[in-house]
């Protein structure tokens, strides 16, 4: 019978396994694999467009960031109620305006008016102004405006928390709701998207006016917004 010649590295390997096996335990082991700690599931978003330089060009990365709702996002939504190029505003709770927002350079209005829930899209572009310094102004203004008088509507309104976060805090973006009460009490919830000089909002209010219809209509609004500003932006 021919023998198996044993390699020189295996008779290494058992005399090394031998000597390990006597040696004492005390040692601690260390794990032999550990997570990346680079590893995370949260995509990256893609890198801002460079500043418009012209009006024409904000007026047309304003348009691209309008949003395309149909009977697929809900039966209500399969045409548009009204769109408009005029001359409007941001959110401004408790003070006529946000001051840098009287800088806009180009802005687009989108409404779909249903028997169940009521959209408000508003996309406004800056030659100068980052959208950041936008989303400041009102996150200042939210921090002392609890309740006001809205113009020219005769209701008031009364700040609130979403039932739940729609989107995820951050300097790029802000939601709150409102509880306005006139003839009814209904409650409208807005979130307000930054990105590079443009400054998409969008309000919603579903079901009866409760505060969760109005939730989960925006939670349902806030991918779709935030993929069409960054077509823009």
């Amino acid at each position: 019978m021919t023998r198996r010649r044993i390699p020189l590295v295996l008779v290494s390997m058992l005399a090394l396994a031998a000597t390990t096996a006597c040696a004492p335990t005390s040692a601690v082991e260390t794990p032999r694999w550990q997570v990346p700690p680079s590893a995370s599931a949260t995509p990256t978003a893609p890198t801002p467009k460079p500043a418009p330089v012209s009006t024409a060009e904000v007026r047309s990365r304003v348009k691209a960031a309008m949003l395309e709702l149909d009977a697929d996002f809900h039966p209500e939504t399969a045409e548009l109620t009204e769109e408009n190029t005029e001359a409007w505003k941001l959110i401004s709770p408790c003070r006529d305006s946000l001051p840098s927002d009287r800088r806009r350079t180009a802005y687009r209005e989108r409404v779909w008016d249903g028997e169940t829930i009521w959209i408000r899209q508003y996309v406004v572009g800056y030659l100068e102004v980052p959208g950041r310094k936008l989303a400041d102004e009102l996150r200042a203004t939210l921090k002392t405006c609890k309740q006001y008088e809205v113009p020219g509507d005769g209701r008031t309104s009364v700040i609130v928390r979403p039932s739940s976060p729609p989107v995820p805090d951050g300097p790029d973006a802000i939601a709150f709701c409102e509880k306005l009460t006139g003839q009814a009490i209904r409650h409208q919830c807005t979130l307000l998207l930054v990105r590079g000089n443009f400054v998409l909002q969008v309000d919603a209010s579903a079901g009866n006016g409760d505060l969760a219809g109005g939730t989960e209509l925006l939670t349902k609004l806030a991918p779709l917004a935030t993929a069409a500003l960054q077509r823009a932006a």
